[in-house]
């Protein structure tokens, strides 16, 4: 029993201090509606503004995409993205330092960030045996994956249509990350995912967050 309590105290420390570093290592990001700042960047990086958000237009919305890329030339790491027209409204931001692949999740101030979770293991294996397939059980998706070390490529995902690598309309999408695009030039193609690197899905429809933070036990448990 003493044991058992002693790993489970271990295991628990562990846990807190590499949640320490995670909060260490994020930028700090300001939201008001006409600019974010982003300051505790890398100077001369490429900093990554990704985003969704509903604007209310009477008893509809108009869901905005956002995927820009600003260098930070401030000698102390700091960078300003403007917004025009304002956001007011819900929307949710990945800001992404891709020289080291840091990052801030953060929404509208007065609006949550809203979470989604994998009911079961989604990933899986294409031809040899490399993890470079995803599936998730929605039937549009917003899609980030941050490489360890830096690097960013995105894809929007329809099920169905030709951007669902399964190609069947069944209420999954499932992703190659070969149809990833680079955002940023000198980004080669993807050949599997890797530990350390961090996959995000914004569901345009409900405007919430799957973030998975790639290990080698996720992987090694692909189908």
């Amino acid at each position: 029993m003493r044991n058992f309590i002693e790993v489970a105290l271990f295991s628990l420390v562990c846990i807190g201090v590499a949640s320490t570093c995670d909060a260490a290592n994020e930028p700090v990001v300001t939201i008001t509606p006409t600019r974010i700042t982003v300051t505790g960047v890398t100077p001369n990086a490429q900093i990554l503004f990704f985003g969704a958000g509903f604007e209310p237009k009477g008893y509809q919305a108009i869901v905005h995409h956002w995927s820009s890329i600003v260098t930070s030339t401030d000698p102390n790491g700091s960078v300003a993205y403007d917004l025009n027209p304002p956001v007011t409204w819900n929307a949710l931001w990945i800001v992404a330092d891709l020289s080291n692949g840091h990052y801030k999740v953060i929404s509208t101030p007065g609006f949550p960030t809203v979470r989604a979770w994998l009911p079961r293991q989604y990933f899986k294996r294409g031809a040899g045996a490399a993890v470079n397939h995803f599936a998730y059980d929605r039937p549009e998706i917003d899609l980030l994956y941050l490489h360890p070390g830096g690097g960013a490529w995105t894809l929007q995902a329809t099920d169905g249509d030709s951007t669902d690598a399964d190609g069947v309309a069944n209420g999954t999408t499932e992703i190659d990350l070969a149809a990833l695009r680079p955002l940023a030039n000198g980004m080669d193609a993807l050949s599997a995912f890797a530990p350390g690197g961090t996959l995000f899905i914004i569901d345009p429809s409900r405007l919430d967050l799957l973030e998975v933070k790639i290990d080698g036990p996720l992987l090694a448990g692909a189908r």
